[in-house]
C-alpha cells in the first residue's frame, strides 16, 4: 500500500458526497504523496472550505493556532493544518480569498512538477487547461509552474494553479502547490443586484 494510501481510503467517504472537481479517470498512474495530497484536499474541495474542514476534522486533524499559521497564510486570514504522512511532513492551508495551498518539507522536484502536470491537465469537461506565464522573480534553485482552468473561448479563468519547486536540500519547503478560484468563479458566485 501506498504512503499517503491510508488517508485516500480514510477520505473516501468523504469524498464519495462531495462535489467532484473532475471525472474519474480509469487506469490513472500512480500519484506521488505530495500530488494526492494536493489533489485531496485542494483540488477536491475548490470553493467549498466547509467540505475541506470537515475532512480534515474527520481525519483527526485539528488546525493550527493562528501564530502557527500565519506563516503558512502568507498574512491572509484563514486556517491550516499539519498533515503528518509516512512519506513526509506537508501541510495545508486555505485563505479567506479562497486560495488552498499544500506544503511538503522535502520533495523530489521532477516527480511533483510531473505529478502536478497531470492533475492539473485533466481538466473536467467542458474546463481546458492553459499553461500560464510564471509571475515574479525566483531564486536560482526555484521553478514556478501555472495553469488556468477556462471555458473554451473565454479569457477568464475557473481556477488558477501554482506550483512552486525547490531544489536546496536546506529549504523549509521543497514543494508548494495552490489553487485559487478563478475571475470566472468569482463572478458566478457574487450575487447580482
Amino acid at each position: 500500500m501506498r504512503p499517503a494510501s491510508w488517508l485516500i481510503l480514510a477520505l473516501l467517504p468523504a469524498l464519495a458526497v462531495a462535489q467532484p472537481a473532475r471525472a474519474p479517470k480509469a487506469k490513472a498512474p500512480a500519484q506521488d504523496p505530495f500530488s494526492e495530497l494536493f489533489d485531496t484536499a485542494c483540488m477536491q474541495h475548490i470553493g467549498a472550505p466547509a467540505r475541506l474542514q470537515s475532512l480534515m476534522e474527520s481525519n483527526g486533524l485539528a488546525p493550527l493556532q493562528p501564530a502557527e499559521a500565519s506563516t503558512l497564510l502568507q498574512g491572509q486570514a484563514g486556517v491550516a493544518w499539519m498533515v503528518p504522512l509516512a512519506s513526509g511532513r506537508y501541510a495545508v492551508s486555505w485563505a479567506d480569498d479562497g486560495t488552498c495551498t499544500v506544503y511538503a518539507e522535502k520533495a523530489d522536484a521532477a516527480v511533483v512538477q510531473k505529478g502536478f502536470a497531470r492533475l492539473v491537465q485533466a481538466a473536467p469537461k467542458p474546463l481546458q487547461a492553459r499553461s500560464l506565464p510564471g509571475r515574479g522573480p525566483l531564486s536560482a534553485d526555484q521553478v514556478a509552474i501555472q495553469y488556468g482552468w477556462a471555458t473554451p473561448g473565454q479569457a477568464k479563468l475557473q481556477a488558477r494553479f501554482r506550483l512552486v519547486t525547490r531544489q536546496a536540500a536546506e529549504a523549509g519547503v521543497q514543494a508548494m502547490a495552490s489553487v485559487t478560484p478563478g475571475e470566472a468563479m468569482l463572478e458566478q458566485s457574487t450575487p447580482g443586484p
